[in-house]
């Protein structure tokens, strides 16, 4: 089945013909218990017993309905998908009233719960050989994850991972002590109701031509339809609490990437306004060998809703990678 380029009318077409019933009608939705009783969500297509599998660890404010096409996609190729909607986000349950912030009190919570679905995973899949991919925030848990315990991946896939955040030509460290004095007066005034950070609020469907994600504008409102019609998964923005633990991983995670117990593949997008290369390179050049860093020059944040000539590479170089444990 062909499918047309993201830049051609028929693109969207094909889309509502072919891929969001595939998801309506062949894709599993399972919901787990993490340690503290919170609900944890994930979504997956088993191709079969033996089919490789691709585990996604997905990035901040994103859910499991956004990777529609790629499970589609990868389902042609004959390949399994289990996508994870980490804690406070997607279809797994919140830790605040407002569901529209996005709120963790212990980013130690997404490692913990990413073992609990990967425990299910060894249930469902016990067959498949397995892959990971982890985007944004997903491959900042993903690379945690996968420094402290043996998952038995194959290789890791790397999309614009948050090893450090941008923080608007703020120092790293500046914007950290920020982040804590403000969580530090929250959790002091008001334990129970965290407050967003300075500037923040809820969920706000962003105009195309005012995106930072990506060039494909046919992706983009296909992502913007699925949240409007799944109004569970919207989230806005970040706490104190959520943004002080995700600058003190960054810190410490770019210095563990000799930690790493399997190789990967790091792609960098080179238009990227949300996170930063350099803390991805020195994550990379600490992991040595096991690590390649490949960029994607001129692609924005969202690599994996990219146009497809960005998108394409990395699509290919998974397939490739993927395809080669069906031969085996």
């Amino acid at each position: 089945m062909i499918r047309p380029a993201d830049n051609e009318p028929e693109w969207l077409e094909f889309y509502h013909q072919h891929i969001a019933p595939f998801w309506a009608e062949s894709v599993e939705h399972i919901y787990l218990d993490a340690a503290d009783g919170l609900r944890l969500f994930y979504a997956y297509h088993k191709v079969s017993e033996t089919a490789p599998l691709l585990v996604i660890s997905t990035g901040r404010i994103e859910a499991a309905i956004k990777y529609q096409e790629v499970i589609w996609e990868l389902a042609q190729q004959g390949i399994s998908c289990a996508v994870i909607d980490h804690r406070g986000q997607g279809l797994s349950g919140r830790m605040t009233e407002n569901s529209h912030q996005g709120h963790v009190a212990r980013f130690r919570d997404f490692i913990d719960d990413f073992s609990v679905f990967m425990n299910d995973i060894d249930e469902r899949f016990p067959k498949a050989s397995r892959y990971a991919l982890g985007h944004s925030m997903g491959g900042a848990i993903l690379s945690w994850a996968c420094c402290e315990q043996d998952f038995q991946f194959k290789h890791l896939f790397l999309t614009a991972p948050m090893m450090g955040i941008r923080t608007a030509g703020i120092p790293a460290a500046i914007a950290r002590a920020i982040a804590g004095a403000g969580r530090w007066l929250n959790e002091t005034i008001s334990p129970e109701k965290p407050w967003y950070f300075l500037g923040m609020k809820d969920y706000i469907a962003i105009p195309f031509a005012e995106n930072v994600l990506t060039h494909s504008e046919q992706r983009y409102q296909v992502f913007r339809e699925a949240y409007e019609n799944e109004p569970r998964v919207k989230l806005g923005g970040p706490t104190f609490a959520w943004l002080h633990e995700a600058l003190t991983t960054c810190k410490q995670l770019q210095s563990m990437g000799h930690q790493l117990k399997v190789t990967a593949t790091l792609f960098n997008a080179g238009a990227d306004v949300v996170v930063s290369e350099k803390a991805q390179r020195r994550f990379a050049a600490g992991a040595g060998t096991r690590v390649e860093f490949r960029a994607i020059e001129g692609a924005k944040h969202e690599l994996m809703m990219e146009s497809d000539r960005y998108r394409q590479p990395i699509m290919e170089a998974v397939l490739t990678r993927l395809k080669s444990s069906v031969a085996q």
